[in-house]
């Protein structure tokens, strides 16, 4: 992707015991579509940028706690993607990885405790994401999530 930064990011498709994914919803002042174009509130799974000299997993781990408050063991390497996007007014090349982690609890509570702008956590079951008329990123998200919440996971990281 052309000559713009890259940002390197880790996410985590959270499962509660009943498949039920956690997401958290961001509302932007301006469309993050370089293009200026496309929506400003959207959901996506925790996560966010890696630190200076940090892995993908670790930082998955971290983010996640910062998000959520929650602490977890992290399963496979799902998917990956890379996205051009506007993010604090400028472009970036974005290189996402993201995780799987399951929990034994049904929908714990969570909160933001970091500076990030979340405007709400939601625990979505698979019948409400495939029925809601909000944007989920990465693009086409409920089609990638709903074989994970059935139980099929991909053999080897897919690039979606």
């Amino acid at each position: 992707m052309s000559g713009e930064p890259v940002r390197h990011v880790a996410r985590v498709i959270l499962l509660d015991r009943a498949g039920n994914v956690l997401l958290v919803r961001y509302e932007d002042s301006e469309p993050m579509d370089p293009r200026g174009e496309g929506p400003v509130g959207y959901w996506v799974p925790p996560g966010g940028a890696l630190e200076e000299g940090e892995d993908h997993r670790p930082a998955a781990i971290r983010e996640l706690k910062e998000e959520t408050g929650l602490t977890v063991e992290l399963g496979p390497w799902l998917w990956e993607r890379e996205t051009r996007l506007r993010f604090m007014g400028e472009l970036f090349s974005q290189r996402e990885r993201f995780y799987l982690a399951k929990l034994e609890s049904l929908a714990p509570p969570v909160s933001n405790q970091s500076p990030e702008a979340i405007r709400e956590h939601r625990w979505w079951s698979l019948r409400e994401l495939q029925l809601a008329s909000a944007t989920f990123f990465p693009e086409g998200f409920v089609k990638l999530v709903t074989p994970i919440i059935r139980g099929q996971l991909p053999s080897a990281p897919m690039r979606v």
